[in-house]
């Protein structure tokens, strides 16, 4: 569900943001030069983290390279959150 079908931040769009947010912390990445590897702003990046922007396909794969991951390891729910589901 979108952000402006409920009135609030998609739970998913927070999620993905805030795993962003721990791998990006956990490779020692500041917010500004990762934004600047990745090709957005610093705002931008912080918009993403906190859910309220969408990271998208060409983002995502763009984070994933620079903090050597893969992909998934930023989109997939963690296992408490599956199992909850």
């Amino acid at each position: 569900m979108r952000k402006e079908e409920k009135g609030g931040l998609d739970p998913e769009w927070v999620r993905v943001g805030a795993t962003l947010r721990t791998l990006r912390e956990l490779r020692g990445y500041k917010p500004d030069p990762f934004a600047s590897q990745i090709g957005i702003s610093r705002p931008y990046l912080a918009n993403i983290e906190a859910g309220r922007k969408k990271l998208t396909n060409v983002l995502l794969a763009r984070a994933a390279a620079a903090l050597a991951v893969e992909q998934i390891a930023i989109m997939r729910p963690a296992a408490e959150d599956v199992a909850a589901a």
